[in-house]
């Protein structure tokens, strides 16, 4: 099922292989982006930059549409790469709507592996990019009856449901996903938002309290669930507290979302009274809060501060009530 030639689709990698490789995916793209640009006709700095561009997983897609168009007929000075770069460019112009060039880029690589499970899911996708979603679906429903545990198709099943606007059954076929393959995050965020685009606060908090278990050293899971324990509100304030409190823990500096959320509870404890929460404790986490994102704002955006003390300066009151 891969788009690389059967030579390359198992070679073993030395050390030092590996390591070039994990030097490349954090290189300079500024520099490659830079390069590629003064030199438009260069095809060996188009295919650096699109390489890199694929190693980091980042999504530059008319940047990759850019570059990668010149590429296309350039089969024997990409050797085998060119398979790989006929994908990233056919998912790129999908991406900006250029069509007729990701049709150009699936015909090719549907002649060259017509059995491929890979290039099948492309042709879904590109289904799916002209709203035909039934014939998308027709085509993931026969390669899950070859393999019921294609996980890439499972998940295209999703995309499909959501693209229609059908989220109560998108969630479902989600959660059945979930029942495989429980250690998929990008799944659990994905459902989490799902939920919040319904408003299933309870149901969000549960799939990122997931999240967290799976990566507890992330500052903004911790961020995030606190948000949606904040807008649940009442008896849920204090579980927010702590969850902004380990985000700023996590990271200290540059932190103005969790900083903001800290405050915002340490207000809210003063019209939901717990009698767990100390009003001591809530007034020093107010005063913390208050003085870091007016260090915050007087550094990186200082029009901006008086607005922020104004309301920093009303929570204050309130709390000190």
């Amino acid at each position: 099922g891969s788009v690389s030639s059967p030579g390359t689709r198992r070679r073993r990698r030395g050390r030092g292989e590996a390591v070039t490789m994990a030097t490349f995916a954090i290189g300079d793209f500024e520099e490659l982006r830079v390069a590629a640009e003064r030199s438009p006709r260069s095809v060996p700095a188009a295919q650096a930059l699109l390489k890199h561009i694929r190693m980091a997983k980042m999504r530059e897609s008319e940047m990759v549409v850019r570059h990668g168009s010149k590429l296309v007929e350039r089969q024997a000075a990409l050797g085998d790469e060119y398979w790989s770069v006929l994908e990233q460019v056919f998912l790129a112009a999908l991406d900006v709507d250029e069509r007729s060039l990701a049709q150009t880029c699936l015909q090719a690589l549907n002649e060259q592996f017509p059995e491929s499970t890979r290039v099948k899911r492309l042709v879904g996708i590109s289904r799916e990019a002209m709203g035909k979603y039934a014939e998308a679906e027709e085509i993931y429903k026969g390669m899950l009856e070859e393999n019921p545990a294609n996980q890439l198709v499972l998940k295209r099943q999703v995309c499909v449901l959501k693209a229609q606007n059908k989220i109560p059954a998108a969630i479902k076929c989600l959660n059945n996903y979930l029942k495989q393959f429980q250690a998929d995050a990008n799944a659990w965020q994905e459902l989490a938002d799902l939920y919040l685009s319904v408003s299933k606060y309870e149901a969000a908090a549960f799939c990122y309290e997931e999240l967290v278990l799976a990566n507890p050293t992330s500052h903004i899971n911790h961020c995030r669930l606190g948000e949606i324990y904040y807008t649940l509100g009442g008896k849920h304030i204090a579980k927010a507290r702590k969850y902004f409190a380990q985000s700023l823990e996590l990271k200290k500096t540059n932190n103005a979302r969790a900083l903001h959320g800290l405050a915002a509870c340490c207000h809210a404890n003063t019209t939901f009274k717990d009698r767990n929460v100390r009003a001591d404790v809530t007034a020093a986490l107010h005063e913390y809060a208050s003085e870091e994102l007016a260090k915050l704002y007087s550094e990186q955006s200082p029009t901006l501060l008086p607005k922020v003390e104004a309301i920093l300066e009303t929570q204050r009151a309130a709390i000190e009530k």
